[in-house]
């Protein structure tokens, strides 16, 4: 997951004051527009800049932003809950409604009495709160669907371990409230990256459970193959390498490599990668496992002192005895 610059995306400073936020988001509404007609590029840079907004704020969020960042607070932090001695676990999500966020704005500045004027006619040129919206509805935007269901996107981060034998996951989701739900995601075995679980909630809500893979110490999955990179000297590179591999069912391989190892070289031992996906209710498909993939990496030595070609070739004819 690559990390987002809220105040960079915005064009603000980390010391900036509401009424630059507020600004920053007239312009972003100004250069994007609320038209849904946008290319993908245009509609990701938008979404992205409504929830910076959203974020910088809210001053809850934002506190916690600065101190940990958009990958932290979306992943959950732990705050110190109203019990004493407790700590509770906040996770933020967008909920992605563009139109959501700009209806709150304008209730946002509508609710600060003392600035309402101030700030209605410095960033929509107007004391109206409803003008601005009135003019874009009449020309290019759809009408505002209050009964909308709000859907919340969850990343979840699992381990190989995770995906190899399957698990059952337990996510805090937040309610409207602003409590904290527990959630079971069912993680099959196999599952692709990136898979999005969808979950219906007896309100109307539906949260999407997005799927990450974490780093793994020794593997690298690629579709249903598992990769692993081992370390050779010159003299394995020539003579041949006994190679252990422990798999993530904890079985023990012994890899004879007999060739010479080029750069190159790959070895495969079928069926010790990871399982094959099936959804739910539906047993049918391959049940073929992946392979496991050996690279090589050559590990040179950095001072190789010899005073004549004699003596270099000696010592490679010699190198496997």
């Amino acid at each position: 997951m690559m990390s987002i610059n809220y105040y960079h995306v915005l064009g603000l400073k980390r010391t900036c004051s509401k009424f630059d936020v507020i600004k920053a988001f007239q312009e972003i509404v100004h250069k994007f527009g609320m038209d849904e007609k946008l290319n993908d590029e245009d509609n990701e840079r938008r979404l992205i800049a409504f929830e910076a907004y959203d974020v910088i704020s809210n001053p809850f969020w934002r506190e916690l932003y600065d101190r940990y960042g958009d990958i932290a607070i979306k992943m959950g932090v732990f705050v110190d809950s109203t019990s004493k001695h407790k700590q509770e676990m906040k996770q933020y999500s967008y909920h992605g409604d563009i139109f959501l966020t700009y209806k709150y704005i304008v209730y946002h500045i509508s609710s600060h009495l003392y600035y309402f004027f101030f700030l209605l006619r410095s960033v929509y040129g107007s004391t109206n709160p409803y003008a601005h919206i009135m003019a874009m509805l009449s020309h290019t935007c759809p009408p505002i669907d209050l009964d909308k269901p709000i859907v919340k996107k969850i990343p979840v981060y699992l381990t190989l371990n995770e995906i190899f034998f399957g698990t059952l996951k337990k996510i805090n989701v937040p309610d409207s409230d602003g409590t904290q739900r527990i959630v079971n995601v069912k993680i099959s075995k196999g599952l692709p990256v990136n898979s999005e679980i969808v979950k219906d909630f007896p309100d109307g809500r539906s949260v999407v459970f997005i799927t990450y893979d974490l780093p793994h110490k020794q593997f690298v999955r690629n579709g249903r193959n598992l990769i692993t990179t081992y370390i050779v000297t010159i003299k394995e590179m020539i003579c041949g390498v006994r190679c252990v591999v422990k798999t993530l069912d904890n079985k023990r391989l012994t890899v004879n490599i007999t060739q010479v190892i080029t750069p190159t070289y790959e070895k495969t031992i079928r069926n010790e990668g990871m399982p094959a996906f099936h959804q739910e209710n539906n047993s049918d498909g391959d049940n073929k496992r992946g392979d496991l993939i050996l690279k090589f990496k050559i590990t040179m030595p950095r001072y190789f002192v010899l005073n004549n070609d004699d003596e270099l070739r000696k010592a490679l004819s010699e190198t496997c005895y």
